[in-house]
């Protein structure tokens, strides 16, 4: 993060401190009008150089790429500062170009690199920190442009730029090798390397990057009509030469700071609570409130607070948003597309920005300003739109990340296809051996009752394994058989075979208190054969249960019954608020495992809680998984358990952006691997807060005689 911090702000300089230079050069050598004609000449020099640079990544991965170009970029600025004396027009162009084409391709890269080395869980909590470090850069660069033109002339900034070039060029690299750790992809790292048509076919095929694309071209035509009013009024007020060069350093100076203000105090707020489609449409409505204020009280003075409120939101909120949203994707995608977005498109809004600025002069010149106000509003309201689709998109974006990275994990559910195999075995071999006993009940439905009530295993076999079911008469009489040890398994493999035609009176059976715990756990278990909403809805009830290993089972056969009927629906509300009591219960077996874990034991009292708090885990993302979307949903419970930190991270980040706020506030420190620190209480006494925080507990099971297997995860048996 250092690193990254330190590169940034050797760009952030550097890019500042050009823009004044820039600037000044250019305006200095030509007339203002001139300037419309720059933005579309630069314009297609960076769609050009962003061509050329797509065609080098084809060659070079990102890590050596950019701190080439860096270089170069170092060494012209030189080259640019020996020349500029002897041919001042040709070199005030040549800034421009360099700084609005070569600077912006190098502070890609840079985002590139760092959305590769950091997981988007981090990417949120770093990236404003990061950002931050910009602006500070930036305002030393603009400082230092203002300080060194003031004493030794305009064109010694370039020796200055071509320093803060090189510094960036050692950091960015260093950075790009500082993790060898590379995050886990299935297929989308095979051909990482972009070519022009398959940029363009990523362009047109995402919607995700349709929208980032509008968003940047709208943003940047209403910022460039904005600019030109901005810069026009600039000339008129300070002239030209060294005290318009002391002018845009101040100003670029003070939207560095306001901007860092903002990253410092507000960037994490606002992507935690609004999310990243505000966060990427703050310039936007900077520029709207601004534009219409400016229309409402002309003269410099409104245009320099929406010209300078849109740059400061760009430097902060926008950066930590826009920048963000390409964490997930994967790297061939983000190659192929980010450089084209925020150069090439960039450069384009920049060039229609300019040519409507030309168009507006030549049709309707007494009344441009005006004119280009309303244009820059109306793209402001365009990029705004654009950016509200931009939450729902990440969480979609987050979702593929996490099923393309888990390849490696171990996604198989536990099953019960065992129980039902045994048995099938049993019952060729057993129901030839064991006739019904004898009886002088001449209703052959009582002497299968009377053999299923005798206790004897051999007698009820042939009844419970009969091929076409137990007759209606026998439920009742099966139902208790659940609690047997001996023949609980033969009797749940019965009940499942009529368990949709008895839905009723298995469900009045499941909530009867009175019914053993072992029955109703397994009465709960022959509900998953079951596709009904009546199923599903009986099963609900016995969220109720006052025993975890009921409600834990009715969860499995819930998620059973969903996969093979996605048509049950739920109560969304009714399912968050047993999310909230299972957490509210599983509270203090979580924080006691927690603390015991600080002094690992392999006793059994450890061993059992170590399992039940991953089943009742488990359990809660069970729930959850009725009402969200149940792939992406496992695959980032399973993800938190993962040693790869981009994995985790991006599990993290996506619970946190589909997670309702009540339930993840509650959830969040279970979920986020806490310090490590000492108990504050000896082991006894933790293992006593649980027992009288959590009474269905019971000292046998403590005792390690009745373990649990750990669950493979939340799906149903």
């Amino acid at each position: 993060m250092l690193i990254a911090a330190f590169a940034m702000a050797a760009i952030s300089a550097e890019f500042v401190g050009g823009k004044a230079t820039r600037d000044t050069l250019f305006l200095t050598g030509l007339d203002v009008t001139s300037l419309p004609a720059m933005l579309v000449g630069t314009s297609a020099f960076s769609i050009l150089l962003a061509a050329v640079y797509a065609r080098g990544a084809r060659r070079f991965k990102p890590a050596l790429l950019v701190p080439i170009i860096s270089i170069a970029s170092g060494t012209l600025f030189l080259v640019e500062w020996f020349l500029q004396s002897r041919a001042p027009l040709a070199m005030a162009i040549a800034v421009y170009l360099h700084v609005s084409a070569v600077v912006p391709i190098l502070g890609s890269g840079f985002w590139l690199i760092a959305s590769e080395r950091f997981d988007p869980r981090a990417a949120k909590r770093l990236f404003g920190k990061i950002a931050a470090a910009g602006t500070l850069g930036g305002l030393a660069g603009a400082l230092i442009s203002e300080r060194v033109a003031s004493r030794y002339g305009v064109p010694s900034n370039l020796v200055c730029l071509a320093i803060f070039q090189f510094a960036s060029a050692a950091l960015v690299r260093t950075l790009a090798v500082s993790d060898p750790a590379t995050r886990r992809t299935s297929h989308t790292n095979e051909d990482a390397r972009p070519t022009l048509r398959s940029s363009a076919r990523v362009l047109v095929q995402a919607p995700h990057l349709r929208h980032l694309m509008t968003l940047v071209v709208l943003g940047t035509v209403g910022a460039a009509l904005l600019d030109y009013l901005f810069k026009v009024r600039a000339v008129d007020a300070f002239g030209r030469g060294d005290s318009l060069l002391r002018f845009f350093s101040i100003y670029y100076a003070a939207t560095s700071l306001v901007a860092f203000i903002l990253q410092t105090f507000g960037s994490r707020r606002v992507l935690e609570r609004f999310g990243l489609g505000l966060a990427a449409s703050s310039p936007s409505i900077a520029l709207l409130a601004g534009s219409l204020g400016s229309l409402i009280a002309p003269g410099f003075g409104g245009l320099l607070v929406a010209r300078g409120g849109e740059a400061a939101f760009r430097g902060s909120w926008f950066r930590a948003g826009y920048e963000l949203f390409y964490t997930p994707l994967a790297d061939r995608e983000k190659r192929a597309a980010k450089s084209i977005i925020d150069v090439a498109l960039d450069r384009f809004g920049d060039a229609l920005g300019g040519g409507l600025v030309r168009l507006i002069i030549a049709v309707i010149p007494a009344a441009q300003s005006p004119t280009m106000l309303f244009g820059a509003m109306a793209c402001s309201a365009g990029a705004i739109l654009a950016a509200s689709h931009l939450n729902r998109w990440y969480i979609r974006t987050l979702e593929s990340s996490l099923v393309d990275q888990a390849g490696d994990l171990d996604l198989s559910d536990t099953k019960d296809g065992v129980t039902s195999r045994v048995l099938l075995d049993l019952r060729e071999q057993r129901a030839a051996e064991s006739p019904l006993p004898s009886s002088t009940a001449a209703d052959p439905v009582l002497k299968e009752i009377v053999a299923v009530r005798s206790g004897d295993l051999q007698a009820a076999l042939p009844v419970l394994f009969k091929a076409d079911g137990i007759s209606p008469a026998l439920v009742p009489h099966v139902i208790p058989l659940l609690a047997d040890d001996g023949l609980g398994d033969y009797a749940l493999f019965a009940l499942r075979k009529i368990a949709e035609e008895h839905v009723g009176e298995l469900t009045d059976a499941l909530l009867d208190p009175n019914q053993p715990v072992e029955a109703r756990r397994r009465l709960a278990r022959v509900f998953s054969v079951c596709v009904s909403q009546r199923a599903a809805d009986g099963l609900l009830l016995a969220l109720a249960d006052e025993r975890f290993d009921v409600r834990w089972q009715a969860v499995r056969s819930l998620t059973a019954i969903v996969e093979k009927n996605p048509r049950v629906v739920f109560d969304r509300q009714r399912i968050e608020a047993s999310v909230l009591e299972e957490i509210e219960t599983a509270r203090p077996i979580w924080e006691s495992q927690r603390l015991l874990a600080e002094h690992p034991s392999d006793a059994p009292i450890d061993a059992f809680l170590r399992e039940r708090a991953a089943r009742s885990l488990a359990h809660v993302f069970g729930l959850l998984s009725l009402v969200l979307p149940r792939d992406p949903l496992q695959i980032a419970f399973r993800s938190l358990h993962a040693e790869d930190h981009h994995l985790r991270g991006t599990a993290l980040e996506y619970l946190e952006g589909v997670l309702p706020a009540p339930i993840r506030q509650h959830l969040w420190p279970f979920l986020v691997r806490p310090r490590h620190q000492s108990p504050a209480q000896p082991r006894t006494a933790i293992l006593a807060d649980l027992l009288r925080a959590n009474p269905s507990l019971t000292l046998i099971e403590l005792s390690g005689q009745t373990p649990t297997p750990r669950p493979a995860g939340f799906s149903a048996a």
